[in-house]
């Protein structure tokens, strides 16, 4: 018999989201308003801080996926959607009176969180776009140094930017009212870089946090913990976006891959061989998730397992085609998939195999081109450029 929408919320009503996430094997500690960690799925390997639990819901920005108790469990286990109801409690019946009371308390829910949601992402996007606008052109500053330093040459058309201090927030803590606000633990020079959407918009922006110097990543650390954090952030809506890092109206040929430095490595070295193309374009695709976009399930990692024995499990290679992805220009003949050699080796290969599936057509040669085992591109670049 199927299930009612109402009896569905009773169960994952009844469910502590975070305490089921843990017991699944993810890592979590408290961000904000947030619990923020390893994924109970596919662990996260280098990006073990992209997973969110928050109230009802969770989100993997490296699965790609989301949702509520019953589709983690579904996701992290690889069983069907009855068989998770059951192992979270089951569903009982409910008298008619009941099932209209959950479900009107279930929709004035997912409406009030809809709109919440919708003026988070605009309030973020419009707060990241005040901080492009008011950044710089990359020239002889600290960003112009970092890039240097990683032997890569940006392309005039590079969505890129640097500003010269940006603050680094971390958790909350309490203002002169006692109000909970944003806390800042860290302000520096930044590389900044305008996500795009597939029209074109502006919806995120990605930044990476500086050395004064300009020699390297800023080194910033939880002053509670003193755990280091991550020197690379995403605000506002990334999903589906991409990041311009050599322009063309209508390429021909398209180099995607997940790191703006390993993008940019590509096109350098192309360009010092004399081998780049008026219709190149290079793409960065923000993160690994957003380059293969969402799967139709996941699979069992063939080896790796969380620290309760559970094994972990990743998105597969079939894609989800109604879920938000990158969009690539139909002019594209010839589609180069770049994957590093330093990120987990089967994530990086399931989700390569997911994009070749998601944008083949008749005419478009794609090819997957992998950095040596343990090194990015922009390894390779500075050993031929030393």
């Amino acid at each position: 018999m199927r299930l009612s929408e109402a009896q569905i919320a009773d169960v994952k009503a009844r469910v502590d989201l975070a305490g089921l996430a843990r017991e699944l094997g993810a890592g979590l500690r408290k961000s904000g308003k947030k619990l923020v960690g390893s994924c109970p799925i596919c662990g996260g390997g280098r990006s073990a801080q992209r997973f969110e639990v928050e109230g009802d819901a969770w989100v993997c920005a490296v699965c790609q996926d989301g949702g509520d108790a019953i589709r983690l469990l579904m996701r992290a286990k690889g069983c069907e959607f009855r068989e998770a109801v059951e192992r979270l409690g089951g569903a009982r019946a409910m008298s008619e009176e009941e099932t209209r009371a959950l479900d009107e308390r279930r929709r004035r829910k997912e409406e009030k969180a809809a709109r919440a949601a919708e003026q988070y992402r605009r309030r973020e996007i419009e707060a990241v776009r005040r901080i492009w606008d008011r950044s710089m052109a990359i020239g002889l500053d600290v960003a112009e140094r970092y890039l240097a330093a990683r032997a890569c040459r940006a392309p005039q058309s590079a969505m890129l930017r640097c500003a010269p201090e940006l603050v680094y927030f971390h958790g909350e803590e309490k203002d002169d009212r006692g109000r909970r606000v944003p806390r800042v633990i860290h302000r520096g020079p930044a590389l900044l870089a305008a996500v795009q959407d597939n029209a074109g918009a502006f919806c995120a922006l990605h930044m990476t946090y500086l050395r004064a110097d300009g020699g390297g990543k800023a080194e910033i650390f939880d002053p509670e913990t003193g755990e280091p954090l991550p020197a690379k952030k995403v605000r506002g809506s990334k999903r589906g976006g991409h990041i311009v890092l050599r322009h063309c109206e209508a390429p021909r040929r398209l180099f995607i891959g997940e790191g703006i430095e390993t993008v940019l490595s590509v096109a350098t070295a192309l360009k010092v061989a004399r081998r780049l193309r008026v219709d190149d374009a290079f793409w960065s695709s923000v993160d690994l998730g957003n380059l293969g976009g969402g799967a139709t399930a996941t699979i069992p990692h063939p080896f790796l397992k969380h620290a309760n024995g559970h094994a972990q499990r990743l998105p597969g290679p079939w894609p989800d085609l109604d879920a938000p992805a990158i969009a690539i220009p139909e002019s594209v003949e010839e589609l180069v998939l770049l994957g590093d050699g330093d990120s987990e080796r089967v994530l990086t290969e399931m989700t390569l195999e997911r994009a070749q599936r998601r944008y083949e057509r008749d005419g478009r040669v794609i090819r997957c081109a992998f950095a040596p085992e343990g090194k990015d591109f922009n390894d390779l670049l500075k050993e031929k450029a030393g």
